[in-house]
């Protein structure tokens, strides 16, 4: 069962089309663009996973990945743009945004290389060298280890993609390990993405996942049908896909079990 209770966090992969303009200042495009992230998402949050639209109204920003403010290219850079609830976006991102000022000779690369210009914007979906490139830089600066979305990161140790998954027995989220093989400062980069959006932290960990638990234990293993608040309990439910009643309420009874005294730290 260790194995089925590992959740693998999935890559937000947007699918933009060719025929639709995606941008930040038009407001057409503006909401093209909201569009395609809030249907890659499957509508959560893409740091904390939590559901960022409530009766039909989105709670959510444009999140620039690699901050606006260190080059005008990054504004309307389309692979650099992803959606997060604004908790995520205008507090936990921000801690430190100071710090991770990208050096001058980066920027000055980044625009230099980039086929952007001030006068003409390519209408690009997919990360060039030249943004490549300066994420690489970014992400060495400190206060920068953030797993940034829709773009993803690749270790530098062992070129694997860093990836959480999620540990439903223990409910708390940890460092991809079961899929990927990470170094020592890979692993720690990872939990300080984790520290820093606060996704163990008791104040404002999700407690969805143990929610429905209890809810399908209550209900003899019947899984409730309803819009999840969580990415967490939808990839759970998934899991639970193809089970008899019976298994599905055992597996809850155990995680309930050991779960139970860490939701109420």
């Amino acid at each position: 069962m260790e194995d089925f209770l590992l959740i693998e966090i999935p890559a937000f992969r947007p699918l933009y089309k060719k025929w639709k303009k995606y941008g930040y200042a038009n407001p057409i495009e503006k909401n093209n663009l909201r569009n395609v992230l809030e249907e890659s998402t499957g509508g959560y949050c893409m740091y904390c996973y939590s559901r960022i639209r409530v009766d039909e109204k989105l709670y959510a920003n444009l999140e620039h990945a690699i901050e606006k403010s260190n080059s005008d290219k990054l504004i309307e850079c389309i692979p650099n743009i992803g959606i997060s609830c604004s908790v995520c976006n205008q507090t936990f991102k921000r801690m430190g945004e100071s710090r991770r000022k990208i050096h001058k000779i980066d920027i000055d690369q980044y625009e230099e290389s980039s086929r952007c210009s001030g006068n003409y914007r390519k209408q690009c979906t997919v990360s060039c060298k030249a943004l490549r490139e300066l994420q690489r830089s970014y992400s060495n600066l400190p206060g920068a280890e953030i797993l940034l979305q829709p773009m993803g990161i690749k270790g530098r140790d062992s070129n694997e993609t860093l990836a959480l998954q999620y540990d439903v027995m223990n409910m708390k989220f940890e460092p991809a390990r079961n899929t990927y093989a990470y170094s020592d400062n890979e692993i720690q980069f990872i939990e300080k993405h984790i520290k820093r959006f606060r996704l163990n932290d008791p104040k404002f960990r999700s407690r969805q996942l143990f929610d429905f638990v209890r809810n399908v234990i209550d209900h003899g293993g019947r899984m409730p049908i309803y819009e999840y608040n969580n990415l967490i309990v939808k990839l759970f439910c998934e899991r639970l896909s193809g089970k008899s009643q019976n298994e599905i309420l055992k597996i809850c009874k155990s995680i309930f079990i050991a779960a139970f005294p860490k939701m109420q730290c």
